[in-house]
């Protein structure tokens, strides 16, 4: 069913400020659109929400003050979390409905209250800036030499934890900001890149996950972790931890991943690597 609106002078470009002519304003448009998106996702789970992550559209035809718009949404993908919307709107001027916009919406499944919980003014969890990859080097490392053992002379680990900004090409580099100060890092890697460790085709690995150490047990792992699985979108997600990290290991455990003996590995003597999956598509309460 279209989602039907009618023009007012609330809805113009001259009022939303994104130009200077009192027709539909593409601001307005998108948001009814985006709008008839949330109605198509009629199968979510009493905790779930869905949040727009991309939106493409052409406004093709201006809409004039009385004007009705219908807006109408169809989900053409679905992958795991991820949801595609095919999107069109028409207006009733003229002859006939005329086609004023058409496009695509993508949205993500998100289980809501941990999602509002990240997004309250307490954490932030976003994409890195690029002034910002420094300072996600330096965090880094302060974790890993305060939380691993990682001696401060290990100069050559030391030199490819600060390379966020080399790194930020090949992997989505997230953060978590408290009240403005970075407090927690990780990096999301597709297989078949570079940086991939461990990662096998149709897995997403995560990697160089470190929280400031004055902020550890306070709940930034455990957001950033499911800050990953959001962006995952439904794939299986593969990550390590140094043997001997049971804080680490019980995290991991408690968001559906399992151990893989199989593929643990050594990468330098007397440093062995536990390599936990989490299955694509896995849900709470599902069996691993």
């Amino acid at each position: 069913m279209p989602r039907s609106h009618v023009v007012t002078t609330e809805d113009t470009a001259l009022a939303l400020g994104s130009g200077d002519v009192s027709v539909l304003a593409t601001p307005r448009l998108i948001a009814w659109l985006e709008a008839a998106t949330v109605d198509a996702c009629n199968d979510l789970a009493p905790d779930e929400a869905s949040v727009g992550t991309r939106v493409d559209i052409e406004h093709l035809v201006a809409s004039p003050l009385g004007a009705r718009v219908d807006a109408v949404a169809e989900l053409v993908h679905r992958d795991g979390r991820l949801l595609r919307f095919a999107v069109t709107a028409h207006h009733d001027v003229g002859g006939g409905p005329v086609l004023i916009a058409q496009g695509q919406v993508t949205r993500v499944v998100v289980r809501r209250e941990p999602f509002l919980a990240r997004v309250g003014a307490d954490l932030i969890i976003r994409e890195a800036l690029p002034e910002e990859l420094p300072a996600v080097g330096d965090l880094r490392v302060k974790a890993y030499v305060a939380g691993y053992g990682m001696a401060k002379d290990e100069v050559a680990y030391a030199a490819v934890l600060r390379d966020a900004p080399g790194q930020a090409a090949q992997s989505q580099i997230l953060v978590a900001l408290r009240h403005g100060e970075l407090v927690g890092t990780v990096a999301i890697v597709p297989a078949g890149c570079p940086l991939a460790e461990v990662a096998q085709p149709g897995e997403v690995e995560f990697r160089f996950m470190a929280v400031a150490p004055h902020a550890w047990r306070q709940g930034i792992a455990q957001a950033l972790v499911e800050a990953v699985i959001d962006r995952s979108a439904g794939q299986g997600l593969v990550c390590t931890v140094i043997e001997g990290n049971e804080p680490a290991a019980d995290l991991y455990f408690s968001h559906g991943f399992i151990p893989v003996p199989a593929r643990d590995h050594v990468p330098v003597p007397d440093v062995r690597l536990r390599v936990f999956t989490r299955p694509a598509g896995w849900v709470p309460g599902a069996a691993p």
